[in-house]
């Protein structure tokens, strides 16, 4: 598919804010000709029980000031940036309270063709609540940069984890603009027995069809962890670019269970391009 129209999603908070995925996905529009929408998240810190109390209720909005004058900077570094790349941008600011800015980046997302996120530093962090929001509810595919990758958007190498399933089959045809020019592509297939099957030949045989001939590697589960699995081979293959089917659980089931989606939502060490 044809990239035409990119929604970037930072959340600006107390935390220290990475300039490296504003960046990428500017680089990211620059090569694909695409038009930026980004959305500058600042949400309301409001303790209701604080309103009795002036002291307090006066440190909350200057926590909520430092918030936007911090967001108006990077927005103003955004536009500049962009202007001098050549690339189209709409950039806003919302502060709003936690669940309208979740609810409203949702919305917002459903009319782009793709979704840029920075991976979230904490499990249970603001981030991470939009991007699974974006994610497992928006229906498009969304790009996560890690906030200290320097490569940019490069694809030259992607390594595609395939399980046979609907939606890994929905994040390669997402991605296959992005497969199609790649030098590299490998197929990771995961599973009980390295040995026992070839599950992703059928998928070699369609890719190959698309883009330079892929390369299928078969991998036994380690240590019981399809996740970690999977990121001790990203660190020697050190590709460009992961594409991946989401998987959705509960919170509860992820902290019981884990899985290949949270693992790599909290630790990738590269950019993952998931569908769901």
């Amino acid at each position: 598919m044809a990239y035409r129209t990119i929604q970037l999603c930072l959340v600006v908070d107390d935390e220290p804010l990475s300039q490296v995925v504003a960046d990428y996905a500017l680089s990211f529009c620059d090569r694909e000709k695409a038009h930026v929408t980004a959305q500058l998240a600042v949400p309301i810190l409001d303790l209701p029980s604080a309103r009795l109390l002036p002291l307090v209720h006066a440190v909350i909005d200057e926590v909520n000031e430092r918030r936007l004058n911090k967001a108006t900077a990077e927005r103003d570094r955004i536009e500049v940036s962009a202007r001098l790349a050549g690339v189209t941008i709409d950039c806003n600011i919302v502060q709003q309270p936690y669940i309208q800015i979740r609810d409203n980046f949702v919305a917002g997302a459903r009319l782009s063709d793709l979704i840029i996120l920075p991976r979230p530093t904490a499990l249970l962090s603001s981030e991470q609540g939009i991007i699974e929001a974006i994610l497992f509810g928006s229906g498009r595919p969304v790009l996560v940069v890690p906030p200290d990758w320097t490569r940019g958007p490069v694809f030259r190498r992607i390594v595609v984890a395939w399980d046979g399933g609907q939606y890994a089959a929905r994040a390669i045809g997402d991605a296959m603009s992005l497969l199609a020019k790649a030098d590299e592509v490998e197929i990771v297939c995961i599973g009980p027995d390295a040995n026992k099957s070839m599950a992703g030949a059928d998928l070699a045989q369609h890719l190959a069809r698309h883009c330079k001939v892929p390369k299928l590697t078969e991998l036994q589960i380690e240590f019981g962890d399809a996740g970690r699995t999977l990121r001790d081979h990203l660190a020697t293959v050190t590709p460009d670019l992961l594409v991946m089917g989401a998987y959705a659980h509960s919170r509860f089931l992820q902290f019981i269970l884990g899985g290949v989606t949270s693992s790599m939502l909290s630790d990738a060490s590269l950019p993952v391009f998931y569908s769901h």
